[in-house]
């Protein structure tokens, strides 16, 4: 139980909105409150982030649901507001909510400026509100731990891939930035995963399709496969433990090798 009697607030925690399986963030969700956490579940989808709470209180742990559009401060106060009426803590935030549509397949001058500013404001934006409005209750119950998701793409430039790439860049900026100003009381790090299968990975494929795809993925990796949802949440549950006590402004590449191997092209 190595999150015993801790409350931990995650964002983009909903499952799979396609087929209800596991996102990164509900598998962190479902792997903290296993180790003992009680968990609030935020996300914007809300038949999907009930269907996480749900799931966790039927195994025994104990959770909440509040949803929230992470690109709205008022409804990001309030889960805030909602997590300290109810459980009067906060020891962990992780920040996993965000953005990969839109029309955002392009370099910076073909990028239309509404889908740039969309996904700033959730994938930047987002975790700079929630780490704003958190940080005051958890140096309140002692100190803590921030988990940001970032990605892989924060280190490497992919022709006519634009805007995600710069917002994961600023979150290990922002990670860094927190991790100084706000140490010892709260230690904050990023996790930086490479490709992942998660559920909603499926577009408008078929499953032979899919697998077909990943399958040509998973080639380019020293490990020759591609990372589960569970592999980034064992990396979370490392990061809020005390197992890191002494890890703190780290950007953590879970990517098989992938960024040291000479295969970076799609």
């Amino acid at each position: 139980m190595k999150l015993k009697n801790k409350v931990a607030v995650i964002t983009g925690a909903a499952l799979g909105y396609k087929d209800g399986g596991p996102s990164i963030g509900s598998a962190i969700a479902f792997k903290f409150a296993k180790e003992g956490a009680k968990i609030v579940v935020v996300d914007i989808l809300e038949q999907m982030g009930k269907k996480t709470a749900k799931k966790i209180n039927e195994t025994g742990g104990t959770a909440i649901f509040v949803k929230a559009d992470v690109s709205k401060t008022e409804e990001v106060k309030n889960v805030i507001k909602i997590t300290k009426d109810r459980f009067n803590q906060l020891n962990c935030l992780v920040n996993c909510a965000a953005s990969y549509e839109g029309d955002i397949f392009h370099n910076v001058v073909d990028t239309p400026e509404k889908d740039w500013n969309n996904t700033i404001n959730i994938n930047l934006n987002g975790y700079f509100r929630f780490t704003k409005y958190s940080i005051p209750l958890i140096l309140k119950s002692g100190g803590g731990s921030i988990i940001n998701i970032s990605s892989d793409a924060a280190f490497q430039v992919t022709k006519d891939f634009c805007v995600y790439p710069v917002t994961k860049a600023a979150i290990n900026s922002l990670t860094r930035t927190l991790a100084v100003d706000f140490a010892p009381k709260i230690r904050t790090n990023a996790i930086c995963p490479g490709f992942v299968k998660i559920a909603n990975s499926e577009n408008d494929r078929t499953p032979e399709e899919l697998q077909k795809w990943i399958d040509g993925i998973a080639k380019k990796y020293p490990l020759k496969r591609v990372c589960s949802v569970e592999e980034i949440a064992n990396t979370a549950l490392f990061l809020a433990s005390d197992e890191a006590s002494y890890i703190n402004g780290q950007c953590i590449s879970v990517d098989g090798g992938y960024l040291i191997s000479d295969t970076h092209d799609f």
